[in-house]
C-alpha cells in the first residue's frame, strides 16, 4: 500500500484541480471520504494540513493568497507525475527493460 503522500500526489494531479486549485476539504474527502464525526474530521484535516505544508515548503505547490486554495507550482507539475510513475513501476518490470 502506498503512503498517504503518494495518495495525495494522485489526488492533486487530477484534472479537476488544475484551474481552481484545491482545498484541504477537497483532499480530505478524496482520501478519507465524507466523515460525520467532528473529532475524526479534525484529525484528518490536521494530517492533510501537515502534508500540504510539507509540499509547499518543498516548492511543489503554493497557497493562493486571500483564499483557502492551493495550486501546483511549475516545479510540482513537472516533478509530481514522475514521482507517481516511479511509485507505480515494479522492479521486475524495470529489470526486464534493462536487459
Amino acid at each position: 500500500m502506498y503512503g498517504i503522500d503518494a495518495e495525495l500526489v494522485a489526488v492533486v494531479l487530477k484534472g479537476e484541480f488544475c484551474v481552481n486549485g484545491f482545498r484541504n476539504r477537497d483532499i480530505r474527502e478524496a482520501l478519507f471520504g465524507v466523515t460525520t464525526d467532528p473529532d475524526e474530521r479534525r484529525r484528518q484535516s490536521g494530517r492533510i494540513t501537515r502534508l500540504l505544508r510539507l509540499f509547499t515548503d518543498h516548492g511543489l505547490m503554493f497557497k493562493v493568497t486571500k483564499t483557502h486554495r492551493y495550486q501546483l507550482s511549475a516545479e510540482g507539475r513537472r516533478l509530481l507525475p514522475s514521482f507517481a510513475t516511479a511509485r507505480a513501476a515494479s522492479t521486475q518490470k524495470l529489470a526486464t527493460l534493462v536487459v
